[in-house]
């Protein structure tokens, strides 16, 4: 480890503010996953590049994925952290369409559920409810993250935003 090399805490359990659809039932998140296509990973493969476009938001099914910056013009990146099973991935360039702000790579194979907006239309038209559900919970997550980055601490939250893994298929 060198001085540049910047130690990042384990990630802890996501509390409850951080929880996607903490009152869905199991047939909301199938139905959820029915609007979004299965995207697998190995070990060690780049999963979101800083900088590259997409629209897509993601929800982490399986599997371990590592943050970090952009590389330097030296090839150097710092982790900014882990998101384990439950996270979600991708979901401010959902909104604003900007480039990616961050590096994103599998730690062990991973599984994601990615939902573009095309696929987000679709899931309103046909279950209103739930697609507002889903929008009115990443606002809170994301509002949530910006408070904490305001006083100082890490915007991702203790392990990224998370929905709780039991409550979904």
């Amino acid at each position: 480890m060198s001085f540049f090399d910047y130690p990042t805490p384990e990630p802890a359990a996501p509390s409850a503010t951080h929880v996607l659809l903490p009152k869905a039932a199991e047939s909301d998140w199938a139905t959820l996953l029915e609007f979004a296509r299965a995207v697998r990973f190995g070990a060690g493969q780049s999963a979101l590049q800083a900088g590259s476009g997409g629209r897509s938001l993601s929800f982490l099914l399986e599997g371990t994925l590592e943050v970090g910056t952009p590389p330097t013009r030296f090839g150097r990146q710092r982790r900014i952290g882990c998101l384990e099973t439950g996270s979600l991935v991708g979901e401010v360039s959902f909104f604003d369409g900007a480039p990616r702000p961050a590096c994103v790579r599998a730690l062990t194979p991973v599984v994601l559920a990615e939902m573009t907006p095309q696929d987000f239309e679709r899931l309103a038209d046909q279950h209103a409810a739930l697609a507002r559900s889903l929008l009115l919970d990443l606002g809170r997550i994301l509002a949530g993250r910006l408070r904490r980055a305001e006083a100082g601490g890490s915007p991702a939250g203790p392990a990224g935003s998370s929905w709780d893994p039991s409550t979904s298929p």
